[in-house]
């Protein structure tokens, strides 16, 4: 269930899904409970930034800021 580099987010999300689904389970022992947690937490958060950044996207289209996404950075977007 470990996160890659290279994982989509619909392959975190599966991943995320499975390490809930071990953990609901209880036939861990606590330090795999532990290590599957922290590993559940990463994915989480990787998901996470990956909606925040498509969200970003999507403000800034809707806003008529629309630009090449991979030649700027969206913090410049944000208003302050």
């Amino acid at each position: 269930m470990k996160l890659s580099n290279d994982d989509s987010f619909e392959n975190a999300i599966k991943k995320l899904e499975k390490t809930v689904a071990l953990l609901d389970e209880g036939n861990l022992t606590l330090d795999e409970t532990l290590s599957l947690y922290e590993e559940g937490i990463k994915l989480y958060r990787y998901c996470n930034n990956i909606l925040n950044n498509a969200e970003q996207k999507i403000n800034i289209i809707i806003n008529g800021k629309e630009t090449s996404f991979s030649s700027c950075d969206l913090d410049d977007f944000k208003e302050e």
